[in-house]
């Protein structure tokens, strides 16, 4: 690989991993931001919430835009709004303040994220496309290896706050990377018009059901993700450096599995790699929910979810940059959009099923969230044979 590409991938990946770092932050820290706010766990989690919602709705209205403007400064314009919104998390003096600051970083990942995927679907040849999407998508793992327990011992070193002031500070590095080592990308000569944009999208038979795959693994994921800090904390009664050391090891196991996942997509073909990773998923789940009282067997079976995540995002993305080529942009905002509406599902009502009926119920909809993901992509899979 050319070592221009190089450069290219690794501003990216600091990118995306700086993104992903802020939005896997809080799992950890739930019981110290609700402690500061005088909030109960739910409450807290509705920062996730927040974060979410902001994405699930500015994804689609920046989306159009890459397809039009030049994606490095949209890229640019993104991981600005999205370092204020994260430097005013750390001076949040109440939860509502909190709340309304995570949705202005929440909009900086809307403007951020689609249009890496985009890139990336444009930039690179395909079988190249295939591993540099996996090695990028590996950076969310990376930020769950890495950027969740540094979070974790910040807070412990001091507050809760020093995590959001150390994701500024990579912020403001990503920012530098992304400015000298992404080429500018010239304008579309088309004009901007939202309708017709969305309606071509839509139009195309496998993009509903492509996003519903997404969906579904993002609400499944997230469903046991945002409150597994919560249930170490009180089935195991883990301390904050314990539940990080957890996070750390899920994280470190789905970013090796990212990183191959391009390479397994080219050997099974990307339908074959959700069709799989799917069923493992679904059974991993229910493991979770029959047998997460006992640690060790909790462990195995995060581990083993930590690979079948890696590989089936890395395809499930792959699949939908290359559904839409010529509005990546649009499609991936949109697949941003699912994404998080995944996320704010599963913090709303994973808070409520919490809170009255506690972790195995929520492992139970989990699974049955990768079984409709399963059935999503088996359809479009026997749909491609006639």
């Amino acid at each position: 690989m050319k070592s221009k590409n190089l450069l290219v991938i690794t501003g990216l990946f600091l990118g995306v991993f700086v993104i992903g770092a802020d939005s896997f932050i809080i799992s950890p820290l739930l019981p110290n931001i609700a402690m500061d706010f005088q909030a109960s766990i739910s409450q807290a989690a509705f920062g996730v919430t927040a974060y979410a919602l902001c994405e699930m709705i500015g994804a689609p209205l920046f989306g159009p835009l890459g397809d039009r403007f030049s994606k490095r400064k949209l890229l640019l314009l993104g991981i600005s709004i999205f370092l204020i919104g994260t430097l005013l998390c750390a001076l949040s003096p109440n939860l509502i303040s909190f709340y309304i600051f995570r949705a202005i970083a929440g909009f900086g990942a809307a403007l951020f994220l689609p249009n890496v995927w985009a890139f990336i679907g444009g930039y690179f040849e395909v079988k190249t496309m295939n591993k540099v999407m996996g090695i990028v998508m590996s950076a969310l793992s990376l930020s769950v290896a890495l950027g969740v327990p540094l979070g974790s011992f910040l807070a412990q070193l001091s507050s809760w706050q020093m995590a959001f002031w150390a994701s500024a500070v990579l912020s403001v590095l990503s920012g530098l990377v992304i400015l000298l080592v992404i080429p500018n990308t010239l304008p579309s000569k088309t004009k901007l018009h939202y309708t017709s944009a969305f309606k071509k999208i839509f139009m195309m038979k496998k993009v509903p059901q492509v996003l519903s795959i997404s969906f579904f693994y993002m609400f499944s994921f997230y469903t046991i993700y945002t409150f597994l800090g919560s249930y170490l904390t009180n089935t195991f009664h883990f301390s904050l450096t314990q539940r990080g050391f957890v996070f750390f090891t899920y994280g470190l196991v789905n970013f090796i599995a990212a990183i191959f996942g391009g390479s397994f997509m080219n050997k099974v073909g990307r339908e074959n790699s959700i069709l799989f990773n799917s069923a493992a998923s679904v059974i991993l789940a229910l493991g979770l929910g029959i047998l997460g009282q006992n640690f060790p067997l909790l462990i195995i079976s995060l581990i083993l979810l930590a690979i079948t995540m890696g590989l089936g995002v890395t395809a499930i993305s792959a699949l939908i940059v290359t559904t839409a080529p010529q509005n990546r942009s649009t499609i991936m905002s949109f697949n941003s959009s699912v994404l998080y509406l995944g996320l704010t599902l599963a913090s709303a009502l994973g808070g409520i099923i919490y809170q009255t009926h506690g972790f195995p119920p929520l492992a139970f909809s989990s699974a049955f969230g990768f079984l409709l993901a399963l059935c999503f992509i088996w359809r479009i899979k026997n749909s491609e044979k006639f």
